[in-house]
Order: C-alpha cells, then structure tokens, then sequence
C-alpha cells in the first residue's frame, strides 16, 4: 500500500501559506540569553569596617567586573536571601524596582547589558552594547561614567505597588532604591571595589537607551570598577 509522505509541520504551514495566498510569517526572534550566577558567598569582612571603607570613586579602573563579582553585588542589591523575599525590604513586598548591568566585559562575563532575575538568581542578556557605545551618545553624560568598566543601573515601576497615591507610590519607589544603592555600595567597598552614585544625568534618556518601558523609570546610577593605587 502506497503512503503519502509525513510533512512536518514547519514545511506544512509553508505550503499552506502558499495556497491560502497569504503571506508567510516573519520568523520568530531568538529568545534572549540567560545566564546562570554563581551563589553568593558569605563574606568575611566586619559591618563596620566595610561601612569605614565606603565612599564615592570616581576615577575607576578596569577591567570590568568578573561573573563572581556581578553576582554577589547584584544578589546584595535585589537577590533572595529566603524563599521570595529580598535582601532589601520592600513595601507590602511588591518588589517595584529593577536592576540593570552594563559592562564593557571580562572574561567571565562578556560585554553587553543585562537585566538581573533575582527569582533564578539569573542575568538577561538585553543589548550587546557596554558602558562606552550605551551612554556616550546621551548628552551632557559625565565622562568619569562614560570610562567606568560597569555600570549598574536601578529602575523603578512604582504602579506595581498597592498604595492608593502615585506621590506615595514614587516615595517608596525612592526609598527602595536607596536601600538598593547602599546594600550594592556596601557590597563594593567589602569586596575592596571603588563605587560612587551618578546625579545629575538624563536618566529618561538613559532608559530610551536601555529600552525600557515609559512605567519603567531608571531611577539611579551605580558605576562600579577597581581602585587606583593612593585612592
């Protein structure tokens, strides 16, 4: 007995287009890479000699940041230290911020942007732009942010929380975020990195160039690199 060919389903719908007279379907984007991070490790140095060593540098230092370092500074900005819960309290628990990094690469960890999954202790990788092709064009950005190997970059939705009052939502926004900034500082200074906050920048302009969502607000800057010798 004579059997008619098995079409697989890929060459079917082609064939079926092409009856049907309608225009075949633009093939589907690539899903976007993820990357597993290393398990945050218990640190060794003391709270008060880590909150001794935290301050603002400036002048930073490549190269960028490795895998283990990426991971324990995000985890300590935005990561579960239990079962949904944050290492950054939050109000009601609603988690309204996002957190970003933007390397110009090392080599465990290559250059590009990437968005910080704090569930799957995981990255995702949204651009394959670094700091310098990301924020250079942006106008009046500050050069010492523009040379920074990493750049950490604090977002916000505030509709995500469950207060009543858009002012009251965006003050909590800020306030989360501060913790965020400090928990990431802190965690700079114990791992013996130079940080510093970046004011005075587009940050609307900078999420364009991130492609953020209009609720989506980057609300701080975080550039992060390695100390000079005599700073």
């Amino acid at each position: 007995m004579f059997r008619a060919p098995v079409l697989r389903p890929a060459l079917l719908s082609v064939l079926l287009g092409v009856v049907l007279g309608s225009a075949q379907a633009p093939p589907a984007a690539p899903p976007r890479e993820s990357l597993a991070l290393p398990a945050p490790s218990a640190g060794t140095v003391p709270l008060d000699a880590t909150l001794q060593a935290r301050r603002t540098t400036r002048d930073l230092a490549g190269p960028a940041l490795s895998l283990a370092e990426a991971a324990q500074l995000l985890w300590s900005a935005q990561g579960e230290n239990r079962p949904g819960r944050r290492t950054v309290p939050s109000a009601h628990a609603r988690y309204p911020l996002g957190l970003y990094l933007v390397t110009e690469g090392s080599p465990t960890l290559g250059p590009g942007t990437y968005c910080y999954l704090p569930n799957t202790h995981t990255l995702r990788t949204v651009g394959t732009r670094g700091v310098s092709a990301l924020f250079g064009s942006i106008r009046a950005m500050q050069p010492w942010i523009v040379k920074a190997p990493s750049v950490f970059v604090v977002t916000g939705t505030p509709l995500n929380l469950s207060s009543r009052g858009s002012a009251a939502k965006m003050d909590y926004t800020f306030w989360e975020a501060g913790a965020a900034s400090q928990a990431l500082l802190l965690q700079a200074a114990a791992l013996a990195l130079g940080s510093g906050v970046a004011s005075g920048v587009d940050l609307a302009a900078i999420g364009t160039a991130l492609g953020l969502p209009p609720e989506e607000k980057v609300l701080v800057l975080l550039p992060v690199g390695r100390m000079k010798p005599g700073q």
